[in-house]
């Protein structure tokens, strides 16, 4: 048969068009039922394969409660008064912080190198899954992953399963798409950067700022946030501590990203690049406020127990000035090393091979600051290393105070009565003791005797004798009295040596009753903790500070300017000899008999600090207070106003102002050849005239040949090379 010709296949294939298209013509409406039932069956099937595998992946997916019961073992941050973070709590190194509590810079490190897309997609990002498709295609699988912040969450937070099968990554995206429906994208991100791992055991981004660098999250750098921000993707390879060239390449990468983000300047990135890496480094001396954060702990501990101390997330804020605790460590430790040094005292810390497992042979030292105000403790130091001895001389230790006690005597005396231009008696004193002790015969740290003194030269000078004998006429009880109102809670005994400080105290109930006349007679409950909240920011305990009246302001004034006069010429002249103290203040030195513990506390209208050192075991240092207490104290005060205005104490009414004779300590008068300006009460204002110089006994001294008189400066105590305690 002839082959067809093109026109009649052509032909034919018009008249098959024709016979299909008449056909349908014909079943069209049957097509379309068709079609729709296929549709229908096709979706339903779908549908029924979704819900079965929902039903199959979906029922055993973790309750998204875990997410919000996922809180670490530990958590409870301390914060100094400023809102730096002191220490926190915790059995792992795990920490919750809040958003608000990450900086800015460590936010967006994170989300550029990580999730740059993360506040606009729906917790799968799909323009970067199918980059990553791309990428593997060309390069081999697993060249690019495409993971989302919340998928991250999801995979390390409950399914805690990085299995590669179909499985999983279905599972995980069901999660990440209910966690998105769930949370904010703040609370996600929140949930993330205080859940992912970090390496070195740390997880969450607190826990990682203090172990790679010993600080804050909010107290990191950028290149510090930079380098953290790295670290998800593979810690133990990029671990700064392990592979620091590894870790400075990673962190470089994230600078540079954030540089194309548009984060970074470009004038910025090349400095930021060439930053070396400086992380915390191993074995590092004791945290500051060490002593201070073991009392909060305690009180954590008693109060709240230790599961919600470890585990509770509480944020508790104190009343710490970390700048005022840092110049404290370092004049308490720089001030006892060189006594060590230059005195050559025994079981100098230096010269220690290592520590016993009791407490440490050497020197120690201890130091209180608060507030008089309000009674806020603003700086501890519990001893001279933490690390070495947990012991807290500051407020664990009682020790007496020696001459650091007069200044109370003195208010009872002046609360009494008594004048600052008063005479008294600076002579021998022998005294039956009692109960077959024989007798005691105090005497004064120079071993001498002045004779007839005011009150103010002799708290000046801390003379012993006129302390005694002023106890003796006011009464033992009047003293014990005031220190307990004053702020001493330690028991007192009822012994004449009480004026020189027999009885033992703690340097924090000793600094609060100096605290008393700073705060104008006002005595104020020392505290610690400003207010406590627990996880959800809700206050579980507010501050309540105590305050009540110890005495009134004209004797809190008048004994303060008594102890001006320590300052200014006394004992604790060397402060400003040979300290280069300008500011006003007033203080005391203080000396034990035997000299095993000195002292000093000092104080101005907003600050009073208290220092003490001495050996724990109790043994003789061989130094006055005015060479232990004195030379920290005027460096923790100098640095503190080095940048601040010192105001004058203020005085109160009621204050008269007379001109003394400083040798009869009655008004002074035209003959009187010492005169000098006193400060008295309303009521204890001198009425009578000075009877030692009158026109007779100048006459009778002088065989008649008085022509005449001058007022003069009160006569100005010698300096002495070693001040009396």
């Amino acid at each position: 048969m002839a082959a067809a010709t093109q026109d009649e296949v052509t032909n034919d294939m018009k008249s098959r068009g024709q016979q299909i298209r008449v056909w349908l013509g014909r079943n069209a409406p049957r097509l379309v039922r068709l079609t729709l039932v296929t549709t229908l069956a096709a979706l339903a099937l779908g549908a029924g394969m979704l819900w079965a595998t929902y039903r199959t992946l979906g029922s055993d997916l973790p309750s998204l409660t875990a997410l919000e019961d996922a809180r670490p073992v530990g958590g409870t941050l301390v914060l100094s008064a400023a809102g730096d973070t002191l220490h926190s709590f915790y059995r792992e190194k795990r920490v919750n912080v809040r958003l608000d509590d990450v900086p800015d810079e460590l936010k967006v490190a994170v989300l550029s190198v990580e999730d740059w897309r993360f506040y606009s997609h729906w917790g799968i990002d799909l323009w970067s899954l199918a980059r990553a498709i791309l990428a593997n295609l060309r390069h081999g699988w697993g060249e690019q992953g495409a993971s989302t912040l919340t998928q991250q969450l999801a995979r390390n937070l409950i399914l805690e399963s990085h299995e590669q099968t179909l499985t999983r990554k279905v599972r995980e995206a069901m999660l990440t798409l209910r966690i998105e429906r769930t949370y904010t994208k703040d609370e996600i991100f929140r949930m993330y950067l205080n859940e992912i791992y970090f390496g070195e055991g740390a997880h969450g981004i607190e826990a990682a700022a203090r172990t790679y660098f010993g600080k804050s999250v909010r107290d990191l750098t950028l290149v510090e946030s930079a380098t953290l921000a790295g670290l998800p993707k593979n810690p133990s390879n990029y671990s700064p501590l392990r592979n620091p060239e590894r870790a400075v390449q990673r962190r470089n990468l994230v600078l540079r990203t954030m540089r194309d983000h548009g984060l970074v300047a470009s004038a910025d990135f090349d400095s930021l690049v060439q930053t070396p890496l400086e992380t915390r480094p191993p074995g590092s001396d004791d945290p500051v406020g060490a002593y201070f954060v073991e009392e909060v702990r305690k009180y954590l501990e008693a109060e709240y127990g230790v599961d919600e101390l470890y585990s509770g997330e509480l944020r508790v804020y104190t009343t710490l000035d970390l700048e005022l605790q840092r110049s404290a460590e370092a004049a308490v430790e720089a001030r006892i090393r060189e006594l060590e040094r230059t005195r050559q005292l025994p079981f100098a810390r230096d010269t220690l091979a290592s520590v016993s497992e009791e407490e440490p042979q050497y020197l120690q030292g201890a130091a209180v600051a608060l507030d008089p105000r309000t009674g806020r403790i603003l700086a501890m130091v519990g001893g001279r290393s933490f690390s070495e001895s947990r012991f807290n001389r500051a407020v664990q230790a009682r020790r007496q105070p020696g001459s650091c006690f007069k200044p109370i005597v003195y208010t009872a005396a002046i609360q009494a009565g008594s004048r600052p231009s008063d005479i008294i008696l600076d002579t021998p004193l022998v005294m039956e003791m009692g109960g077959g002790r024989g007798l005691w015969k105090p005497q004064n740290y120079e071993k001498t005797f002045n004779g007839p003194v005011s009150l103010r030269y002799a708290l000046a000078r801390s003379l012993n004798i006129p302390a005694i004998k002023l106890q003796a006429q006011i009464g033992t009880e009047k003293v014990m009295q005031a220190a307990h109102r004053m702020g001493i809670r330690s028991r007192l005994e009822p012994v004449l040596s009480l004026a020189l400080g027999t009885s033992e105290t703690t340097l924090l109930e000793l600094t609060s009753a100096f605290a008393t006349l700073a705060n104008g007679g006002i005595y104020s409950r020392p505290w610690y903790i400003e207010k406590i909240e627990d996880r959800f920011g809700k206050v579980l305990e507010r501050a309540q500070p105590y305050h009540e009246e110890a005495l009134s302001p004209q004797v809190a004034y008048i004994v303060t300017h008594m102890l001006q006069s320590v300052v200014d010429w006394g004992t604790g002249r060397n402060a400003r000899v040979l300290y280069g103290l300008t500011i006003p203040a007033a203080g005391k030195t203080g000396t034990t008999d035997d000299t095993a513990d000195g002292w000093f506390v000092g104080f101005t209208p907003d600050l009073v600090v208290g220092v003490w050192g001495g050996y724990d075991e109790r043994r003789s240092i061989g130094l006055p207070g005015a060479l232990i207490g004195l030379p920290p104290w005027a460096d923790i005060m100098r640095g503190h106003y080095a940048t601040r205005t010192a105001q004058a104490f203020n005085e109160p009414g009621g204050i008269l102002s007379e001109s003394v004779c400083t040798d009869s300590g009655k008004l002074a008068t035209p003959h009187c050849p010492n005169v000098q300006s006193e400060l008295f009460t309303k009521q204890s204002r001198p009425r009578r005239e000075c009877d030692l110089h009158t026109l007779r006994a100048l006459d009778y001294e002088s065989d008649g040949a008085f022509t005449g008189f001058e007022d003069t400066e009160p006569r100005a105590p010698q300096p002495r090379d070693r001040p009396p305690g």
